[in-house]
């Protein structure tokens, strides 16, 4: 298997090393151009975000698949960490380790039930989990609040030290969407990597190689939910208040939707996806009642410009160029070869 599966393109991990350096960039430069209290809680958000997609992007990007279960395994977390602190009195930190371990043992349960399954029936499977802890959040209301939503969440703290100052809070976020990038372009590049991307390019392809999809499509729903665990915590200590509605079927389909336009199975592809998204809660937050028509508008049009994603289409424009460049340079050396046989 090894042998057939290094046969896949090294360019592609040259690519995504640069898109991890993209990432990484990114998410140092943005509170050097704008650090108000506003501009830091909004960048946290989109560092949250970009964990969240990086999770999904394990599922949606790498393996193939269309997971509308993201935003339940997102609530999940977030009612996991808010629960144990508020409700059991567990410290933040721990809570924050308590929270991926339970949304990666839910995410493993939904993917070992829906990982036969084809196509629109997975795709319908996942959405009836995200729906199931929907339907949870809101009524199971002695531990999470009900429609009313889950209060007096504390502060994330460490050592004693809580992280209520902006800059602090988007520091610590950041820096685990930092690590969660490094750990995901490191799967990504590796042996593993390569048979889930062969296997989501290509079903006949990746059993030829020997590798197990079974197992492939399990390892990647486990890292989705273990990444969604994370931003879910992150989420909850955050905003220190979290309800049901958060984590409705807009958001599933948001999310699926931000990161197929930026770029699915790419590096660069979550932070993309995570500053489209913050970027139209902004904007929309004056429309609220119009929010989702607005968002419709823009990935309507957003998929028409880009229908490889942002990401994709960035990449075929620069390979146009290189082959272009070549092409170029082949048919100038034709003149000097014909005088040199002359």
């Amino acid at each position: 298997m090894s042998s057939r599966l290094s046969a896949l393109p090294r360019s592609l991990g040259r690519t995504n090393s640069w898109e991890l350096w993209i990432t990484i960039g990114l998410l140092l430069l943005l509170p050097m151009l704008m650090a108000t209290d506003y501009a830091l809680h909004i960048w946290t958000r989109m560092a949250i975000y970009v964990i969240l997609l990086t999770g999904l992007n394990f599922i949606n990007g790498m393996a193939g698949m269309i997971s509308l279960a993201q935003a339940g395994f997102f609530g999940l977390g977030a009612y996991a960490a808010g629960i144990a602190a508020v409700r059991f009195d567990v410290p933040p930190v721990l809570a924050l380790v308590i929270a991926p371990v339970v949304v990666t043992l839910a995410a493993l349960l939904v993917g070992m039930m829906s990982m036969r399954l084809k196509e629109i029936y997975f795709k319908m499977a996942t959405l009836g989990a995200g729906f199931v802890l929907f339907l949870l959040f809101g009524r199971m209301v002695e531990l999470t609040g009900g429609p009313n939503g889950l209060v007096g969440i504390p502060p994330f703290s460490l050592f004693g030290f809580e992280f209520t100052e902006p800059i602090v809070k988007y520091g610590f976020v950041a820096l685990l969407a930092i690590i969660g990038a490094i750990v995901a372009h490191n799967l990504l590049v590796s042996r593993t990597g390569r048979a889930l991307r062969a296997y989501g390019a290509s079903e006949p392809a990746a059993l030829a190689a020997g590798a197990s999809p079974f197992k492939l499509r399990l390892l990647a729903f486990g890292m989705s939910g273990f990444y969604a665990g994370v931003a879910g915590a992150l989420e909850a200590f955050d905003s220190r208040f979290i309800s049901p509605s958060t984590f409705d079927f807009m958001m599933a389909v948001l999310l699926v939707v931000a990161l197929v336009l930026s770029g699915a199975g790419r590096m660069i592809g979550p932070i993309l996806g995570a500053l489209l998204l913050t970027g139209i809660e902004v904007f929309a937050a004056d429309y609220a009642d119009y929010e989702p028509l607005i968002m419709g508008v823009i990935f309507l049009i957003a998929i028409q410009l880009f229908p490889r994603g942002l990401a994709g289409e960035l990449a075929a424009r620069r390979e146009d160029r290189r082959e272009r460049a070549k092409r170029e340079a082949a048919e100038q050396a034709k003149p000097d070869q014909e005088v040199v046989r002359a």
